[in-house]
């Protein structure tokens, strides 16, 4: 009998609701007739989103695993800027244009600067996000554990 393994932990941000949010779905692309973005640069793009909230002071040890559900959405909007900002790469390594006569000039994979606004939108949003989040979570873990050195002393002078 074959063992199958299963996540302990599910993931917070599945493959599907990146493709929906970013209609990343085969009937969406005409072109393609398929998927955009394949399950591996999803797993890349969720990874590298967990590493570079882990990079912003307060720096945590984060996984992909056991980022904070309330945070989804962060994971989300990170996720898609790294996958736009990837694809735009591409686009530039690929971009070729042509012209025929008075044709206008007709492009392939030239959508680059496209793809760097896009990205650059959802990066200034997830920036804002995670410097509040950090921020304030670094405010409420030093709750009720900040000391002082004068604690313990007295304007009495107990003999």
């Amino acid at each position: 009998m074959p063992i199958v393994g299963t996540p302990v932990t599910p993931a917070v941000v599945t493959k599907d609701q990146i493709r929906m949010f970013m209609r990343d779905l085969a009937p969406n692309n005409i072109l393609l007739d398929d998927v955009q973005f394949k399950d591996e640069e999803l797993n890349l793009a969720v990874e590298m989103t967990v590493s570079a909230y882990n990079c912003v002071t307060p720096q945590t040890n984060l996984t992909p695993q056991n980022f904070p559900t309330h945070a989804r959405y962060v994971l989300l909007i990170g996720t898609a800027r790294f996958l736009l900002m990837s694809e735009s790469f591409m686009q530039v390594r690929n971009q070729a244009t042509v012209q025929d006569g008075d044709i206008a000039p007709i492009g392939i994979s030239d959508k680059a600067a496209l793809y760097s606004q896009l990205a650059k939108n959802l990066k200034d949003e997830w920036d804002e996000i995670v410097r509040g989040v950090k921020t304030q979570n670094n405010m409420e873990s030093a709750y009720s554990t900040l000391g002082s050195g004068y604690r313990n002393t007295s304007r009495f002078n107990h003999s």
